[in-house]
C-alpha cells in the first residue's frame, strides 16, 4: 500500500519539478533528508529518489529554465566548501587500499556539497528561503514526528531506535535537535494559524521522540542549545519560556528509566561506553600523527586491519588511562573521525567550515540593526540556524556524524541567509517595504 501510494506522490511530484529548477532543487533536498525507501518494503523502495531530482536540477539550470537563478558568485563559505571537497578526493585517492566504505562515504561528502554549493544560484529571494526551511523542517521532523506519537501512544515506553537514515539512537537524538530551532523560527513566523499548530505540533512531537532515544548526550545538547539562545540572542525572555516549557515536557514524559539513564552521566570516567569513546579518539588521533595531512581515509578508525595496527597507541590522548580496544568502534566524535579520516588538515578545513556560521550570524545582525525592524526575520533566522550548529558541534562530539547532509546545509543557508538579506537592504525600504510575516504555509 505505501508503494502505491509513493508512486501515485511520484506522479505528481515529477511534473512538479520539471516546472522550475527550484522546484526541483526543493524535492532534491526533501528526497534526501525524508529517505522514503526507510518506510517502503515494495517495488518502489529502490527508485533513487535523491537522483531523480537532482539530475532534472541540474538539467534545468543548464538550460537556463529558471529566471530567478543568480549568477553565481564566490563567498568565503563557498570557497571553504570547495577546498573540503578538493582535500576529501585527495584523502580518499590516497587512503589505505582495503577501506571498505572510502569512496562512499567520499562520494556522500562530494553530493552533499554539490548540494550546498547550488543553494545560492536557486535560492535567491526570500519566499525561496523560507521554502527551503520548510522542506528542512518536514524532511527531518517527519522521522521525530513519527516516533514521538509512538512514544505518546505507549504512555511512554516507546524506545526509538534511529532509522537508518540518520543512525542509531543518538545521531537521531542529535540530528532532532539541530532542527528544533528551525521549527521555532517557522512557528515565529508563519501566517496563518494552521501552519503554526503544524510547526507547534511537529516540534513537540520531535521533544518527545528525543526523550524517546534515551540518549545523554541529547540532553547535554539540549542544555548548550537553551544556553546559547537565552544567553546571545535578542528575545532571551521568549527562549527562556520556551526552554522552561520544553524542560517541564520532558520531566512529565520521561520514564523512570530515561532519568536513571540521565543520572550516569556524573560517572562518565566510569562509563564503560564513554571510555570505549576514549579509546577510539586514541586510535584516531594516532592515525593522524602518522597521516598528519590527509589521515588514513574515510572510517579508517573503525577499519579492523588499522584497529591491530593502531591499537594501544595513545595518539593525542595519553594522559588519559584506559584499557586496550578489544574491537574497532566507529571513532564517536566529528573531531577525531574528521582528524583520523582526513588528516590535520582535514580537520581544520572542517572546523573553519563550521564555524564560518557563527561568523556570518555576527554580519547579519549588523546588517539587521541598519535596516531596521523590517529585518528582525533574518536577525531571529540566524540565531536559530546558529543554535542548529551549537547542537551539531556539541552532540557530535560524542558520534561518528562528520559526514552527515544536515550540518553543510546549515552552513550554506547561513551564507544565502546573508546573500538575501544583502539583496533587500540594496532596496529602498520607502520604495518596497519589508514584511516580517512572511511564510504563507
Amino acid at each position: 500500500m505505501r508503494d502505491l501510494m509513493m508512486l501515485g506522490a511520484m506522479l505528481l511530484l515529477v511534473p512538479l519539478s520539471l516546472r522550475s529548477s527550484f522546484s526541483a532543487y526543493l524535492l532534491w533536498g526533501w528526497a534526501g533528508l525524508i529517505a522514503v525507501q526507510t518506510y517502503l518494503y515494495g517495488f518502489m523502495r529502490e527508485v533513487p529518489y535523491v537522483q531523480i531530482f537532482a539530475l532534472i536540477t541540474l538539467t534545468l539550470l543548464l538550460l537556463s529554465k529558471d529566471k530567478e537563478k543568480s549568477r553565481y558568485q564566490l563567498d568565503p563559505t563557498t570557497i571553504l566548501m570547495v577546498l573540503f571537497s578538493l582535500h576529501c578526493i585527495f584523502a580518499a585517492t590516497l587512503a589505505y587500499p582495503w577501506l571498505a566504505r572510502n569512496w562512499e562515504l567520499c562520494s556522500n561528502v562530494l553530493k552533499t556539497i554539490l548540494f550546498c554549493l547550488i543553494m545560492p544560484v536557486v535560492i535567491t529571494r526570500r519566499y525561496r528561503f523560507h521554502a527551503l526551511l520548510v522542506v528542512i523542517a518536514i524532511g527531518i521532523s517527519f522521522h521525530g514526528l513519527l516516533d514521538g506519537l509512538k512514544f505518546l501512544a505507549s504512555g511512554g515506553a516507546h524506545n526509538a531506535v534511529g532509522v537508518q537514515k540518520l543512525g542509531d539512537n543518538n545521531h537521531m537524538a542529535m540530528i532532532l535537535i539541530m532542527v528544533m530551532p528551525l521549527l521555532l523560527y517557522l512557528f515565529q513566523y508563519a501566517k496563518y494559524r494552521i501552519a503554526k499548530l503544524g510547526f507547534a505540533g511537529a516540534f513537540l512531537g520531535t521533544c518527545l521522540a528525543i526523550v524517546a532515544t534515551g540518549s545523554r548526550g541529547a540532553l547535554i545538547t539540549l542544555i548548550a542549545v537553551g544556553a546559547w539562545l537565552i544567553l546571545l540572542s535578542q528575545n532571551r525572555v521568549r527562549y527562556f519560556s520556551i526552554a522552561a516549557v520544553v524542560a517541564t515536557l520532558i520531566l512529565v514524559s520521561a520514564p523512570d528509566t530515561w532519568t536513571e539513564r540521565m543520572d550516569t552521566i556524573k560517572s562518565a570516567d566510569q562509563d564503560s561506553s564513554f571510555m570505549g569513546r576514549v579509546i577510539a579518539w586514541k586510535r584516531a588521533s594516532a592515525i593522524a600523527l602518522q597521516h598528519p595531512v590527509l589521515g588514513g581515509g574515510f572510517h579508517a578508525g573503525q577499519d579492523p586491519q588499522l584497529f591491530l595496527q593502531f591499537n594501544g597507541q595513545n595518539g593525542l590522548l595519553g594522559f588519559i588511562e584506559t584499557a586496550i580496544g578489544t574491537y574497532p568502534a566507529a571513532t564517536h566524535s566529528i573531531y577525531f573521525e574528521v582528524m583520523g579520516d582526513l588528516g590535520f588538515l582535514g580537520l581544520i578545513l572542517f572546523m573553519l567550515l563550521m564555524i564560518t556560521p557563527f561568523l556570518i550570524r555576527s554580519q547579519i545582525k549588523s546588517l539587521a540593526r541598519q535596516i531596521g525592524p523590517s529585518a528582525n526575520w533574518a536577525r531571529d533566522c540566524a540565531d536559530m540556524i546558529a543554535a542548529s550548529m551549537v547542537a551539531f558541534l556539541v552532540g557530535g562530539a560524542a558520534l561518528s556524524a562528520a559526514y552527515f547532509e544536515l550540518p553543510y546545509i546549515t552552513v550554506m543557508i547561513m551564507q544565502v541567509l546573508l546573500l538575501v538579506l544583502r539583496q533587500e537592504a540594496a532596496t529602498s525600504p520607502e520604495k518596497r517595504p519589508i514584511p516580517t510575516r512572511v511564510i504563507t504555509a
